[in-house]
């Protein structure tokens, strides 16, 4: 297996390959992509990014992760306070201009957006609108010809930042991703374990449809669990397999509540028991209905 493949998900890798098209035309064109955890947005836009990159001979690419705590400085750069107490002033470019293209526009990929603060989301807006950035307080514009691929998680998460219109009208679309459908999720099950762990996968085989099932029974719950919960379990288990060569229906409820104890943080305590309690029961009766 040369690499991952993102199963379903059409909507995403239809706009994701009308996004390459413009760049390789040289068009503005930015997209911003809205989806809960573990609908394989990062995947899709890497793998779009790094064919695009082989079919044009390498494009400029910068990737920035949202966080609260990012000041707009801090993607862009800031006064060169050498040269301005010489009388001079100039920027320390930031790592965005990392994007900058000449022949095509290069990509910045924002990911997790909607987790970086309304003031340093500003700045993506000029960047959309005009391909360049202007430093505060200064007379200073610098071009930064990019397109932005934008990706974000619904506002029922806790932790990110209502999005302004302002800024959501630069986008040329934003398109919505859910979880995929049950037979994709066995498949991305499948596909994780023979691309990490063939030599486990024959004996792994048989929990795939227990873990899946019970992760999208969970989800009705109002906790939206991905893929990357039955993934990380069957990590664990394989690591068991490698060390101590066995598991059990014990072994395999276990570290299915633990992935999941990662992932509810948000929930009070007593919630956080009640879930890990209902979680645990439902795939203790997938596992004992997949032997009958």
């Amino acid at each position: 297996m040369t690499g991952l493949v993102v199963f379903g998900q059409e909507e995403m890798k239809r706009y994701l390959r009308l996004f390459a098209e413009a760049v390789r035309l040289g068009l503005r064109f930015h997209l911003l992509i809205e989806g809960p955890p573990g609908t394989a947005k990062t995947l899709a836009v890497n793998q779009m990014v790094s064919s695009l990159k082989k079919e044009v001979g390498g494009i400029p690419y910068v990737r920035v992760t949202g966080s609260q705590d990012a000041l707009p400085s801090d993607l862009i750069g800031d006064l060169d306070i050498g040269k301005y107490r010489e009388g001079e002033i100039d920027i320390l470019a930031g790592p965005l201009f990392g994007a900058h293209g000449s022949d095509m526009p290069g990509i910045v990929y924002a990911d997790e957006l909607n987790r970086f603060s309304e003031y340093t989301l500003i700045i993506f807006t000029e960047i959309m609108a005009e391909w360049q950035v202007s430093f505060p307080k200064t007379p200073i514009t610098k071009p930064l010809r990019a397109n932005v691929i934008a990706t974000m998680n619904p506002y029922d998460i806790s932790g990110i930042t209502e999005v302004p219109q302002h800024i959501l009208d630069r986008f040329n679309a934003r398109i919505v991703v859910n979880y995929p459908d049950k037979e994709a999720e066995l498949r991305i099950a499948a596909q994780h374990t023979e691309y990490y762990y063939k030599k486990f996968a024959s004996r792994l085989k048989s929990l795939f449809h227990p873990l899946v099932s019970t992760t999208r029974a969970m989800r009705k719950l109002g906790v939206p669990l991905g893929p990357r919960i039955y993934l990380s379990t069957l990590d664990l288990l394989a690591l068991e397999l490698s060390s101590i060569g066995s598991i059990d229906n014990d072994t395999v409820i276990q570290h299915y509540e633990n992935a999941v104890r990662s992932r509810i943080g948000n929930l009070e305590e007593d919630k956080q028991s009640e879930f890990l309690s209902t979680a645990s029961i439902a795939l203790r009766g997938e596992l004992e209905g997949a032997k009958k």
